[in-house]
């Protein structure tokens, strides 16, 4: 045997001889505690409840622990049940079992509305899903850390709603749920905790700041001008209803820029369209149909002064320019309306068989091959 081979072996004694006394007092109170429990095998509650508390003031938490185990096992119906629970519930917070010690305090929620220890189960409940919030670890086995955990955060948030929705701490757990929901981007399920606000506690402070943020969500969706404006619709009727209702609140003036900047996101997204039948599909009367959308969506800003310019230019017989592409491909020919109905009705038989649908017409199941004869007829091919 190697000399470095008898020196690892000598640490790992060495390490054993170390721990050894640790092991041999887990072990022991480890069977303490259980001869505890042992020597109150038909124990009557009162009985039960005295030894557990006089554990506790002892500080000797794992008797205590298990006494009130068992209370919790065999006197689920009465009065002791609820303080049993409660004390695993602290002390298993403690130990950063945040899991563990959620299900103790949402028994009492459930199962014990009556029991004095009700409300502090609804304000440790609500404690441990700051917490997680915050980003503090739960402790696996009350030794190991683990990752944080947003997704129970907001199901402790959603607990304290759902047990305790007249109690002050249901806002706030509703404005948790939506502040971590925002961070997961999950925009839908952030808009539906906002919005239980605004519905279910209407006299609240937070309810305006529950609507600018509802329609700072929608704003945030509008990537651009190019893009759908759906969103920056939905943000200028929550800014409206905003201002309807709170009229002589300090951000109003700031309200109505906001609305001014989304109907010009929206009129300038309008005159893109109308740029584009003009310029790329040669169709002056779409892009005059998309203008004046424009001027009658939002008649007095800047962008509708745009739009009517541009009707003024096509008026005058203004042309589109001509592009490099042109030289190298034909113009782009206008389809005619029939032309136009046509090609609409192809795609929706193909959508109509991606989709596994049925025709509305036959009830019978779309052919999988779709020709545009099938449509348009042999002659018109």
């Amino acid at each position: 045997m190697d000399v470095a081979h008898k020196l690892r072996l000598g640490v790992v004694f060495l390490l054993i001889g170390v721990n050894l006394p640790c092991f041999s007092n887990s072990w022991n109170r480890s069977r303490r505690n259980r001869n505890a429990i042992t020597q109150v095998k038909g124990v009557p509650l009162v009985d039960l409840l005295s030894q557990a508390r006089d554990a506790e003031a002892r500080n000797n938490s794992g008797v205590a622990l298990k006494l009130y185990e068992k209370i919790c096992k065999d006197y689920k119906t009465s009065d002791g049940a609820p303080e049993a629970y409660f004390f695993r519930g602290t002390w298993y917070e403690k130990d950063h079992r945040f899991s563990t010690a959620t299900k103790m305090f949402t028994k009492i929620m459930k199962y014990y509305p009556e029991s004095p220890y009700f409300a502090s189960s609804v304000v440790h409940c609500f404690q441990i899903a700051e917490k997680l919030r915050a980003g503090i670890r739960p402790h696996y086995f009350g030794t190991i850390p683990g990752f944080r955990d947003f997704d129970s955060a907001i199901k402790n948030y959603e607990s304290v709603v759902r047990h305790a929705p007249r109690s002050c701490y249901a806002l706030e757990s509703l404005e948790g749920i939506a502040d971590l929901q925002l961070r997961e981007k999950h925009y839908d399920l952030a808009i539906d905790a906002l919005s239980r606000i605004i519905d279910w506690y209407p006299d609240s402070v937070e309810v305006p700041y529950a609507y600018l943020k509802i329609a700072e969500i929608y704003k945030s969706l509008v990537k651009g001008e190019e893009y759908n404006q759906g969103g920056a619709v939905v943000a200028c009727r929550y800014y409206q209803e905003f201002i309807t209702l709170f009229p002589q609140h300090p951000e109003v003036s700031f309200v109505e820029k906001m609305i001014r900047d989304q109907k010009e996101s929206i009129v300038k997204s309008k005159i893109s369209m109308g740029d584009f039948y003009f310029n790329a599909r040669y169709n002056d009367k779409a892009a005059k149909t998309f203008y004046f959308l424009a001027i009658y969506f939002a008649p007095y800003t800047v962008a509708a002064d745009l739009a009517r310019s541009r009707i003024a230019e096509i008026d005058g017989g203004k042309k589109p320019k001509s592009t490099p592409i042109d030289l190298l491909f034909p113009s782009y020919k206008p389809q005619s309306n029939d032309e136009f109905v046509a090609a609409a009705t192809v795609q929706d038989r193909i959508m109509d068989q991606k989709d596994g649908r049925t025709d509305p017409v036959s009830k019978k199941s779309v052919t999988p091959f779709i020709k545009s004869e099938d449509v348009l007829g042999s002659d018109e091919v």
